[in-house]
């Protein structure tokens, strides 16, 4: 019990203490290790290379690792599970996800010497969304990778604190793959809430009825006793579902509103009883009951409550059933944006929009339609411009970019279109789409000084064979080149300079000049030795979800140096592409 006490005790420190340095992030968590020492592994192997040579696939799939054989199933040295049943008659969890190495996981080793009770209880204070997404992404790989449970913490315990992670990071579709796994008699309580909020943003309101006795009578809150009455209405029992929806009534602890909706989706599961008008009224807020609710009853959601989400929220909507394409097309950039959503789906949404007729908002469906289909290179660049500037903030343009960006893809390489390059090319990168992206810097020769220089910064960073000559010099012509017109170019010169330091792009020590008139100093504390100590380990997955704790606030908070550490970690344990499109995100976004 002593390694779980620890770990808890340090993950409280971290997120107690004082903020780390003038250079961190206000919302990041802050230092790390007061946590106990990580139990010593074995002589690591060697990261599966990403290679400095290959790019990303597109919307950060990683080049897929060789296949390795999962190591028999590790004991976990915490408590018991009092839920368990013998262990000869259970399902083993104690290796866990659903993503194999075969198929992109990070593999059996991907934590292994971590600290479980730590790495949990950090989990279980992680905020999303992130500043990047390609942090979002790199950290949704290793929440969904098939691993085996760290030392120190229940298996149970474990796979709740990935799946209430992906729920935050509007991942539902993993969560749920994550808790549908794990047989009922190993349920711990902190997996019954974890797996409420799982099935409720996937709209999955059958897959409450397995948890909902048990967890009325451990949790005790008026939800469980919804849960009850609609499962009883499910089922065929409409007196025991009347009974308890009349306690949760009289109660007055629920809103009238939620009663309404859990009504309404048993009467459409069980083809009768009760079922009122759904009245929105005086309800601005859209919980995770409202949202399960609702998409699994058919109940259109108000406009005014989806105007403005959340991306966790607008992660849920797109994979959510009987969610109207106009819903879904608000939430598709917000979501892209966060990297919840793929370009691919992204394209295949505008196919739906267009061929309905609607959907998307702001009258954007045939511009997207004239994006991917328009007779001629120039029409087609019209209207991905036309996208882009209907964005109402920085955020929304870059989902923008995302919705775009296979589209941006189709357009050949030409000086003709020198001037739109610059946004083709953030179009392109914000999904991982290297190669078209790097086709152009040829056809770029002719074209004069200013468009070479609004797309140098940024195929420099992307380019893995390092033929884009990129040199402090040359950084410092483009800096001048941009200071008068972009009120952002201090900002951008010096995220520049730590994205070179970090990925180690050319002679490191030749940007240091550079980082110093740009005021980036190297970020030494707690935080940043402990990504360096869980990298020199070749703990993938752990230098992924630290990666994530450490962007946990708007690109506004993220200091050069703290960004420049991250990069360092992520090229040590093999995520170099990501690496690569995490410094060109940087660069785009601010």
């Amino acid at each position: 019990m002593r390694l779980v006490f620890s770990g808890l005790a340090a993950a409280a420190w971290l997120i107690s203490s004082p903020a780390l340095a003038q250079e961190t992030p206000k919302s990041l968590l802050p230092d790390v290790f007061g946590a106990p020492p990580a139990q010593p592994a074995a002589e690591p192997a060697p990261a599966p290379a990403t290679g400095e040579e290959a790019a990303p696939a597109a919307d950060g799939a990683s080049p897929v690792p060789p296949p390795s054989d999962l190591p028999p199933a590790l004991p976990a040295s915490a408590a018991p599970d009092p839920f368990a049943t013998a262990p000869d008659r259970v399902r083993n969890i104690d290796v866990a996800g659903p993503l194999p190495s075969r198929l992109g996981g990070y593999g059996a080793n991907a934590f292994a010497g971590s600290n479980g009770a730590f790495l949990t209880a950090l989990l279980n204070q992680t905020r999303a969304p992130f500043a990047a997404r390609w942090v979002h992404i790199v950290a949704r790989r290793a929440l969904l990778s098939r691993v085996p449970t760290p030392a120190g913490v229940r298996p149970a315990d474990w796979i709740a604190a990935r799946a209430r992670l992906l729920v935050a990071m509007g991942e539902a579709d993993g969560a749920k793959l994550l808790v549908d796994d794990v047989p009922i008699d190993r349920y711990t309580v902190a997996l019954y809430g974890v797996a409420s909020d799982a099935h409720l943003a996937a709209a999955d309101v059958p897959a409450l009825c397995p948890l909902a006795a048990t967890g009325r009578s451990i949790a005790k809150t008026p939800f469980w006793d919804l849960a009850v009455a609609v499962c009883a209405g499910i089922e065929g029992d409409d007196i025991t579902s009347a009974t308890y929806f009349d306690r949760v009534r009289a109660s007055n602890k629920v809103a009238s509103i939620d009663v309404v909706l859990s009504e309404r989706v048993t009467s459409v599961a069980s083809g009768e009883g009760r079922a009122a008008n759904v009245e929105w009224q005086d309800n601005d807020q859209l919980t995770p009951l409202r949202f399960g609710f609702a998409s699994a009853a058919g109940v259109a959601i108000p406009d005014a409550l989806t105007a403005t989400l959340p991306s966790r929220i607008a992660g849920w909507i797109m994979r959510a059933p009987n969610v109207s394409e106009a819903t879904r097309g608000r939430a598709a950039p917000i979501a892209a944006s966060a990297g919840i959503v793929s370009a691919r789906e992204l394209a295949a949404l505008a196919a739906i929009d267009t061929a309905t007729d609607g959907g998307t908002p702001d009258g954007l469906a045939e511009q997207l339609r004239v994006a991917f289909a328009g007779r001629s290179s120039r029409e087609r660049i019209d209207a991905m411009q036309a996208v882009w500037a209907a964005a109402s903030s920085r955020s929304m343009r870059y989902g923008r970019y995302v919705q775009t960006a296979e589209a941006a893809a189709r357009i050949p390489p030409s000086s003709t279109y020198a001037a739109d390059c610059d946004e083709l090319v953030k179009s392109m990168l914000s999904a991982g789409l290297v190669r078209p992206a790097l086709a152009w810097w040829p056809v770029l020769k002719t074209a004069d000084e200013r468009a070479r220089m609004a797309v140098w910064p940024l195929l420099a960073i992307a380019d893995p064979g390092n033929r884009i000559a990129a040199t402090p010099e040359q950084a410092q012509r483009w800096y001048s080149a941009i200071r008068n017109e972009d009120r952002s170019a201090k900002r951008k010169a010096a995220l520049f300079a730590a994205v070179m330091r970090g990925l180690g792009k050319g002679n490191a020590a030749s940007w240091n000049g550079f980082a110093r008139s740009h005021d980036v100093e190297p970020v030494d504390n707690s935080y940043t030795r402990a990504l360096a100590a869980a990298a020199k380990a070749r703990r993938k997955g752990e230098v992924a979800l630290l990666g994530a704790v450490g962007m946990q606030s708007a690109w506004a908070g993220v200091a050069p140096g703290l960004l420049e550490a991250i990069l360092r970690a992520y090229r040590r344990v093999g995520l170099n592409a990501e690496a690569r499109m995490l410094g060109v995100e940087a660069l785009t976004r601010n």
